[in-house]
């Protein structure tokens, strides 16, 4: 089911506008003194950092590259853009042909997949070499930046990047519905069994019957408890009661374990059962539901909450995912934009230099305006959490509780499958052991194929 949401990718590629590809000025050589013989000037290092057409991000590298540059003469950062639909098919091209920029903001759909080509400069020897601690950043964030070429796993493995900011799942709610409604708000209390109530309780239909109500007609609901991201919104929930899509090591289906199996059940009741969330049929046309009113609550990433900042119209603000029934540590979605260079680029040093620059207290200043610093010291700073909502704080604290969501170069093999077969679903053709049982068999094959023979 696909919500109408402003997803990761969407958010990042789609929002963008017409951007243009900002050059920034080179710096001036030194000239020689007048009056003898001087040793020849030394020569400008001009670096290039590519990116696809985001505004908030080229933005705020327009000005990074300006305070870097003023900083350090004798080095020029440039920026280059494209547009995102051809942002990555470029990129690839012209590492194949040995030309590529030398840095680059990273993807978690192509990360690992450049990793395990070679693309990407290892950077143990340069953090050790310069004593950079690692453990300034929040450890999922450096953890996105680490692929492991033996298991093709995203998270661990050898270093190839730092993190600039981090996004994930949080759940937004509209205060003046639940005014109305008399309820009080989400908090970090919240379990699974206290948002079911709540989304049922939110539920309504013209008449103003709540589900649950005898004579609720679901044929006709004004307004639903709750919308998901079901991208990551199932694995949230999932992980929450103790269970897991896939193994650890990516090569075991775990879709067919119990605690597994009984978020899908009890999702399956809250879509068709309880109808406190909507059917792909219903949302078919709407816009976003949360922007308009439609829908109560939302589990949907924190890359939305400077867009809902300047686009909601009522009363709002952001709370933790619920946890389990269990009494589990809550665990929620993050994921990572990261920084990376190029193992071909002929500056290899003042790319270094650069890249320190960006992940560190300077450059996350401005990262600041664009999304979460994965830098704790800028998150947890008046420089990102002043400002609206009330409980921005929210979204620096995923950044402690937060997992990843499979990455490796075997994730969008199965993901394809997995998001493909959940639609009979989320549609009301087919019940969830049956469709569970059906992805494992599917996606068992690529999970224990041997990364070589991908």
């Amino acid at each position: 089911m696909s919500t109408p949401h402003l997803s990761r990718r969407q958010f990042l590629h789609l929002s963008a506008g017409a951007a243009a590809t900002a050059l920034l000025s080179a710096c001036t050589a030194v000239a020689p003194q007048a009056g003898g013989s001087s040793a020849p000037a030394a020569e400008s290092v001009e670096l290039t950092f590519d990116m696809y057409n985001f505004d908030p991000w080229l933005k705020a590298l327009d000005e990074m590259f300006t305070a870097f540059n003023t900083a350090n003469p004798g080095i020029t950062a440039t920026l280059q853009s494209a547009p995102g639909e051809e942002f990555w098919s470029r990129q690839e091209a012209r590492l194949a042909a040995g030309t590529p920029p030398d840095l680059s903001i990273g993807d978690p759909g192509f990360f690992g997949r450049y990793a395990h080509k070679g693309y990407y400069l290892a950077l143990e020897p340069s953090v050790e070499r310069d004593q950079v601690n690692l453990e300034k950043w929040f450890p999922i964030t450096v953890g996105d930046c680490r692929y492991d070429s033996t298991t093709g796993i995203v998270g661990q493995g050898t270093l190839y990047g730092l993190p600039a900011t981090y996004v994930g799942l949080i759940l937004y709610y509209n205060k003046d519905l639940f005014d109305a409604a008399g309820l009080g708000y989400p908090d970090d209390t919240w379990t699974r069994d206290t948002f079911t109530e709540a989304a049922l309780a939110l539920t309504q239909d013209s008449a103003g019957k709540r589900s649950g109500d005898a004579g609720f007609n679901a044929d006709d609901i004004v307004q639903w408890g709750v919308s998901h991201n079901l991208s990551y919104g199932m694995a949230v929930h999932v992980w929450n009661n103790g269970g897991a899509l896939i193994s650890d090591d990516q090569t075991q289906c775990l879709l067919t374990e119990p605690a597994t199996v009984e978020i899908f059940e009890w999702f399956d009741k809250l879509l068709h059962e309880d109808h406190a969330n909507p059917t792909p049929a219903q949302l078919e046309g709407l816009p976003n539901p949360l922007q308009v009113g439609k829908v109560a609550m939302s589990m949907d990433g924190s890359w939305n909450v400077d867009y809902y900042v300047a686009n909601l119209e009522f009363n709002w603000d952001i709370a933790p995912v619920p946890m389990g029934n269990k009494g589990l540590d809550r665990i929620t979605y993050a994921g990572t934009n990261t920084l990376h260079i190029f193992k071909d680029s002929k500056h290899p040093e003042e790319a270094w230099k650069l890249l320190q620059f960006m992940a560190g207290p300077e450059g996350m200043a401005y990262f600041a305006k664009t999304g979460t610093p994965s830098l704790i010291e800028t998150a947890n700073s008046d420089v990102y959490l002043t400002g609206e909502p009330e409980h921005r704080a929210v979204a620096v604290d995923i950044g402690s509780y937060a997992h990843n969501y499979y990455p490796g170069l075997k994730s969008d093999l199965w993901k394809q499958i997995y998001n493909a077969e959940l639609e009979a679903l989320w549609i009301g053709q087919t019940d969830a052991p049956t469709v569970l049982q059906t992805i494992c068999e599917k996606i068992t094959p690529i999970l224990q194929t041997p990364i070589d023979e991908l």
